[in-house]
């Protein structure tokens, strides 16, 4: 059983457990069609959505299913995006949102860095992966920042509802030991 940290601390920020005082905050970024552009979900239109989200992160948690931590900007404690992992066997994938008011800042790239060497870190894993639409090239610069590597591309991978009902190719990039 993986013991997930509750809190990671780097330069810039803090990623921690979502509580339901973040819901607005989620709601901002995740309801903004430009964030969730690449997403394989749409837009969220109900906060209802967003806290339902929330309530079902512990039970994930609990069940080493999905670890989901809120990105915040130190000193402030709003949520500004989201990052997520889930661990199965020897490998571990994961994802990552951001409110596109932080852009261009590094909260991505940091963020990515903290949860990849943490799963790297843990001697089960062997395979830390994550893919991205192959348009996609902000979150493809992130994820190469972060130490992982262009293994291929996924032919028709991904269906990305707010862009076509076709499934979409996907960049898949890893870091092995």
């Amino acid at each position: 059983m993986i013991q997930a940290p509750e809190i990671f601390t780097t330069p810039k920020l803090i990623l921690r457990r979502s509580c339901l005082e973040d819901a607005e905050a989620i709601f901002e970024y995740a309801s903004d069609p430009q964030v969730i552009h690449y997403m394989d979900y749409r837009p969220r239109t109900d906060i209802n959505d967003v806290i339902k989200s929330i309530t079902n992160h512990p039970v994930l948690w609990n069940q080493n299913k999905e670890f989901t931590w809120i990105i915040t900007v130190k000193p402030d404690d709003r949520a500004i995006g989201t990052i997520a992992c889930c661990i199965e066997g020897h490998m571990a994938d994961f994802g990552y949102l951001l409110n596109r008011k932080y852009w261009g800042n590094g909260y991505a790239t940091e963020a990515g860095n903290t949860l990849v060497n943490w799963l790297m870190s843990i001697p089960e894993i062997y395979r830390v992966w994550a893919t991205c639409d192959t348009k996609n090239l902000a979150s493809a610069r992130v994820l190469e920042k972060i130490g992982l590597v262009r293994e291929g591309i996924l032919r028709s991978h991904t269906i990305r509802p707010n862009i076509s009902p076709i499934p979409r190719d996907a960049f898949i990039y890893a870091k092995v030991r």
